[in-house]
């Protein structure tokens, strides 16, 4: 059973992982309703809309609004009432080892399991709503009608309870349906949830002949638009005038976006842990090794986990706005053209000095014997080859193609003419000259620049000053 459950854990951890990076995905490019409603037709009133038209109208509603209740006599002054249903159950968990622990809490339903035999819950959740609402003189259609204001708790105060079984308790902002148990197992508890009727709203949505209903142009559909609540339509209606019912729509639309973002990267490292750790539990009954594995499985989740639900929502969100994409495109080009333009610049003017100094134009061949003669003659500055410079400069000639005789003559050739000239110049004109070479030759690539700040850490300079050398050869040039 066991086994069994591992290579679940195997299926489900990836699983878990590619449904989240979807959602994440999907969530940059969800329908944004508040720029939908920023376009859409403002109106007056109803005589001033045409059949089909977005429009967006603000008047005064019904606060005196009556919504027929349920174990309640009714509710006043709400757009929709909402009734949360729970019950005091034993919630089973098992975990990847086939390890069962039990606990107590309040559910929204029945679990089944065995000390949950013979529980039976009695209320249910619900929905409660008008059949139409009317902002100003305008009739607006209930169904699929949405709401982004804050919901509120409904007072049991202002209640009156019909349902026989269920009671107030001082401070609690539920009714308890009490079974009589010592452990309260069985008890049930509903709370009442609702956005309330303001006193002028705003509607954004679509206008027929008689009444505004949703515009359903971008709906969206499926399981993952669902998790993530994204509709895709436009059948608002928003507390206030048209510019707070915008700014309470891009505040709404921010917060989910940001939410889900949340939830979605923790679900992409929590699918790889369980992944990787049902993977390490085959090193768990090893000494030492089985705890390295449990932390290098949540390492392991973390270090790719981050990165790549951060790489999707980037991805989708550029997708999401092709001008940013292009602004960042054309960043990037302009940078690297300028770049390039610059590092062209610096090479010809590197040459041009190089054939002042020696009387006629290099070829690219002398340059880098230059080069590599300039790079042993600093290795030398000091007290010789040692082991490391040595390695430095064989690896040097070995990636620019040159047999072991090249390599030989031209070390031959730096000590000669150090020993002829009794090395005259410093070790500052020596690393100049070595990066004057490189920037002659070309754009310095990374391997160069690591070859020569090995060597010059050999005289003494550190990467800083390097850098310094550098600024000041490219400035020069």
């Amino acid at each position: 059973r066991k086994k069994k459950n591992a290579w679940a854990g195997i299926l489900i951890g990836p699983a878990l992982t590619g449904f989240a990076l979807m959602a994440l995905w999907k969530n940059e490019t969800r329908f944004d309703y508040h720029r939908a409603a920023e376009k859409a037709d403002i109106v007056a009133s109803p005589e001033d809309a045409a059949a089909g038209q977005i429009i967006s109208l603000t008047g005064s509603m019904d606060r005196g609004l009556t919504l027929q209740g349920e174990y309640v006599a009714s509710f006043t002054g709400y757009l929709f009432v909402q009734r949360s249903a729970e019950i005091y159950a034993w919630e089973r968990d098992e975990d990847s080892d086939g390890d069962v622990s039990w606990s107590r809490r309040w559910m929204n339903s029945v679990e089944s399991n065995s000390r949950n035999s013979g529980l039976r819950q009695e209320l249910r959740s619900n929905r409660f709503a008008p059949e139409g609402y009317q902002v100003g003189e305008l009739p607006i259609e209930a169904e699929m009608i949405e709401f982004v204001d804050s919901r509120v708790t409904i007072s049991l105060n202002e209640l009156e309870v019909t349902h026989p079984k269920l009671k107030r308790e001082d401070g609690d902002t539920h009714l308890y349906f009490r079974k009589g148990r010592s452990d309260e197992l069985g008890d049930e508890r509903v709370s009442f949830r609702a956005v309330p009727i303001p006193a002028t709203a705003t509607y954004f949505g679509k206008f027929q002949p008689d009444r505004a209903v949703a515009d359903t142009t971008h709906q969206r559909t499926g399981m993952i638009n669902s998790v993530i609540q994204d509709t895709g339509i436009l059948h608002h209606i928003v507390a206030g005038d048209r510019e707070t019912a915008l700014a309470t729509m891009k505040g709404h639309i921010a917060r989910v976006k940001w939410i889900v973002r949340g939830i979605g990267t923790f679900v992409v490292v929590f699918g790889l842990i369980f992944a990787f750790s049902t993977l390490a539990r085959f090193l768990f009954h090893l000494p030492y090794i089985g705890r390295i594995a449990e932390w290098g499985a949540l390492v392991l989740a973390l270090a790719i986990g981050i990165p790549l639900a951060g790489l999707t929502i980037i991805s989708s969100y550029l997708i999401a706005h092709p001008l940013i994409l292009v602004a960042i495109l054309l960043v990037i080009g302009v940078a690297v053209f300028l770049l390039r333009w610059n590092a062209k610049r610096s090479q010809r003017a590197a040459r041009e000095q190089l054939e002042q100094q020696f009387g006629y134009a290099l070829d690219a061949n002398e340059i880098e014997e230059l080069e590599f003669k300039s790079l042993a003659r600093l290795a030398l500055s000091d007290s010789g080859f040692a082991p490391q410079e040595e390695a430095i400069l064989k690896n040097w000639a070995r990636k620019r193609g040159w047999d072991t005789a090249r390599y030989e003559t031209l070390v031959n050739r730096a000590k000669r003419d150090r020993d002829e000239s009794g090395d005259s110049l410093s070790n500052d004109q020596h690393l100049m000259n070595l990066i004057q070479l490189a920037i002659a030759d070309g754009a310095v690539s990374s391997y160069e620049l690591k070859s020569i700040r090995k060597v010059a850490r050999k005289v003494g300079y550190d990467d800083v000053t390097v850098r310094d050398f550098i600024q000041r050869a490219r400035s020069a040039a």
